[in-house]
């Protein structure tokens, strides 16, 4: 069985447990990885959407799905708009209260503590290369 994990370039490492409420993000998450291991992209902050980076992933799913819920530290989030396609990482509890859209299709499993650190990091100092890998038990 693989697993999923997320790396930052200046340190970080993550992993990504796949939410099957969204099954279809899920699967497209699963099957991007199968296509793209060690995928590379630059995170940036979406500081407009509160204690929130994000980076380019092209997963396909086009679909909303699981998408009611309030963000929280840890939560990924895939953005289904084909002009963004875009998976959202919030690193944080701070969240505006608005229409929620994006798909929540997995968690974060780690220090979380840490997400908060590369968080405000790349708030505070700029993008950073983030890595994600699939790797064999």
């Amino acid at each position: 069985m693989a697993k999923y994990f997320m790396e930052f370039e200046k340190g970080g490492r993550f992993e990504i447990e796949l939410d099957y409420d969204a099954p279809m993000t899920a699967a497209a998450f699963k099957a991007f990885m199968e296509e793209n291991n060690g995928y590379q992209a630059l995170c940036l902050q979406g500081r407009f959407s509160g204690e929130e980076m994000y980076f380019p992933a092209k997963l396909g799913a086009k679909e909303r799905e699981n998408k009611n819920t309030k963000p929280c530290r840890g939560c990924l989030y895939f953005n289904p708009d084909p002009e963004w396609s875009a998976v959202c990482i919030y690193w944080g509890d701070e969240t505006p209260i608005r229409e929620r859209y994006h798909n929540l299709f997995a968690h974060l499993k780690g220090d979380m503590e840490e997400l908060t650190e590369v968080g405000t990091r790349i708030w505070q100092k700029g993008g950073e290369t983030v890595v994600l890998k699939r790797e064999d038990e």
